[in-house]
């Protein structure tokens, strides 16, 4: 033992005999002896609590550890919020199912507002399996569960959101409109996610898609993969018919466009989003499409899709592409350069924005033609 730590647990015994002595007078100790008489001896906190002048928002660890011991609510709190703040989940279990029924109401909320933060919906749920939370709380974990929740108005856990039943709201200032759903609470929040990122930079241009508020379907949307590709099923679609396009958020698989659907996953971006709302405007994958897709796209020449042209004879200024690498006739595309419909990790550039436009804008046309000829 070194002189120093002699010297340490000499101090400490001579604190703890001041505790025991018949008329113990801790005023003339400063707090860092105080503190640590309490760290060594936890029960001394009963007598020197009213002269400890330390908050538990400004205590040492080792402090708020001895204190919150002792069952001491405030304590506790404090020593919940930095459990939860270091991710130690193994022990904030244990914390948080143990004093939970010591913690006030207002403790309460801040604790489950910090997990939900956070996003530990599992140790959520596991103080509801011990105590009943409060409404909000139980329909927040029955979405973070995938189960049928009627409705999330007044609730300030999921009013962002809507469920299947409630009322749609779509837009008449966009081209199209786009309803986002998912399945559980995770899919909504990736939903979410992308919105926030597209409405902050909208390919191709502002007015061409409007995406709905995340829709929560519950079980009516099932999904799985298929070689690989997200495929999702929605009961009741019906009643999203004022909708141009649906868009599905699945666990897993690849993200795909289906005719009017479009499937994303867990790890789509706002780079994968785009990359599929091109497809919805004709455009091809500039990777090797799949080779039964290549049998019957790439066996005769002639301008495919806006950014596909296949055949011996590549038109002006367009570069060979790997569209058909595995098909008949060689493929070509209109920049030499990589673009977002070969690699997801490339921004839309120029040529493929006004190529884009181009499309839609076409299709505009084309509807008010119609429109006119009905009429």
């Amino acid at each position: 033992m070194t002189n120093k730590t002699r010297a340490k647990h000499l101090f400490i015994f001579m604190l703890i005999g001041l505790l025991i002595s018949s008329s113990p007078n801790y005023a003339h100790l400063s707090i860092a002896q105080k503190s640590a008489l309490v760290v060594a001896n936890p029960n001394s906190y009963f007598a020197i609590a009213p002269e400890l002048e330390v908050l538990p928002s400004q205590a040492s660890a080792q402090l708020v550890k001895a204190i919150a011991g002792l069952q001491q609510p405030k304590w506790e709190f404090e020593r919940l919020q930095r459990s939860l703040s270091a991710q130690e989940e193994s022990s904030t279990k244990l914390l948080l199912l143990d004093a939970w029924p010591r913690l006030n109401r207002q403790q309460r909320q801040q604790v489950s507002e910090q997990l939900i933060s956070l996003g530990q919906y599992h140790l959520l749920y596991a103080l509801s399996k011990r105590y009943a939370l409060n409404s909000e709380l139980t329909s927040l974990l029955a979405v973070w569960q995938g189960k049928a929740v009627t409705t999330f108005l007044n609730n300030p856990y999921l009013g962002q959101f809507y469920t299947l039943s409630e009322r749609q709201h779509s837009s008449v200032s966009c081209q199209f409109n786009l309803a986002l759903i998912a399945s559980d609470l995770d899919g909504l929040q990736h939903l979410q996610a992308l919105k926030n990122a597209y409405e902050r930079q909208p390919e191709p241009g502002k007015g061409t898609y409007c995406l709905s508020t995340p829709i929560y379907a519950a079980n009516k949307l099932s999904c799985k993969t298929q070689r690989g590709f997200a495929v999702c099923d929605l009961q009741h679609e019906q009643s999203l018919s004022k909708y141009d396009h649906l868009v599905f958020m699945a666990a897993e698989g690849l993200a795909n466009v289906s005719g009017r659907h479009m499937t994303l996953s867990a790890s789509s971006t706002y780079n994968t989003l785009i990359h599929e709302l091109m497809h919805f405007s004709g455009f091809e994958d500039e990777y090797p499409i799949p080779a039964k897709k290549a049998k019957w796209l790439c066996a005769t020449s002639g301008q495919k899709a806006p950014n596909l042209y296949v055949g011996d004879q590549a038109p002006n200024n367009w570069a060979p592409s790997r569209t058909c690498e595995l098909g008949k006739l060689p493929s070509y595309k209109p920049s030499n350069s990589h673009s977002l419909l070969e690699y997801q990790s490339i921004k839309l550039d120029e040529n493929y924005r006004k190529r884009w436009l181009t499309v839609l804008n076409s299709r505009r046309l084309e509807d008010k033609i119609a429109v006119n000829s009905a009429e």
